[in-house]
């Protein structure tokens, strides 16, 4: 129990050091691309109409004379925060669940696994005559994860990421005494074996757009 508990604040420690990373790594180009692509825009204004024009009309006047280059801008200023953010928690989340299911799966999250899947189903029958009621229960089952206060906020965020994960097109759903909490439990270990290493280059991809926008922006007259 006590090496699980180091373990889990291990991982908790490599979840919270990539999510710093690759968010202030974000930030930084992103703040830095936004000022600048910002004073390349406002040059294009004429100096004697925006020297007395307030914050708004001054915006309307820069997408006026740079449309084109305003529209990237904001797409820089807005979109990227939320490129990075998503793309983080989706690397980290993989990263952590290969890291686990090569580590010592067996010992952290069946255990987890048994507990909350034992409470559910002591509060309701068990009905799955077909896709619906299985992805009903699941969507229970990941409800109830996310209520329990007494499991670790990353190993929870990592079997909903396999939960979420799992296909249903192997199920016989004309079995006869289908056991709903043994498939969820043996299919989430089984799509968290099915990731593999996770990759940074989405998270380049987009620092790479984001350059790539700053350029035409510099460049272009429009």
């Amino acid at each position: 129990m006590k090496e699980n508990f180091k373990y889990i604040a291990r991982l908790s420690a490599i979840a919270v050091s990539s999510f710093l990373k690759i968010n202030l790594l974000g930030a930084a180009s992103t703040i830095l691309l936004v000022v600048m692509e910002f004073i390349i825009l406002a040059k294009g204004v004429n100096a004697g109409h925006s020297g007395h024009a307030s914050t708004s009309p001054f915006l309307v006047m820069v997408f006026l004379a740079r449309p084109v280059g305003s529209v990237l801008w904001l797409i820089t200023c807005f979109a990227s925060p939320f490129l990075f953010f998503m793309l983080g928690n989706q690397y980290i989340l993989s990263k952590l669940a290969n890291r686990l299911i090569n580590d010592q799966s067996e010992s952290i999250i069946s255990p987890v696994l048994d507990k909350i899947l034992s409470s559910v189903q002591k509060k309701q029958p068990q009905v799955m005559r077909n896709t619906g009621d299985f992805t009903l229960n699941k969507l229970k089952i990941i409800h109830a994860i996310k209520n329990d206060k007494s499991e670790n906020k990353w190993l929870k965020k990592i079997i909903i990421f396999g939960m979420e994960r799992i296909k249903m097109d192997d199920i016989d759903f004309n079995q006869e005494n289908l056991n709903f909490y043994d498939i969820i439990k043996i299919k989430t270990i089984q799509s968290l074996k099915s990731i593999s290493e996770p990759s940074r280059n989405l998270i380049w991809l987009t620092l790479g757009v984001q350059w790539i926008l700053f350029l035409v922006i510099w460049l272009g007259k429009f």
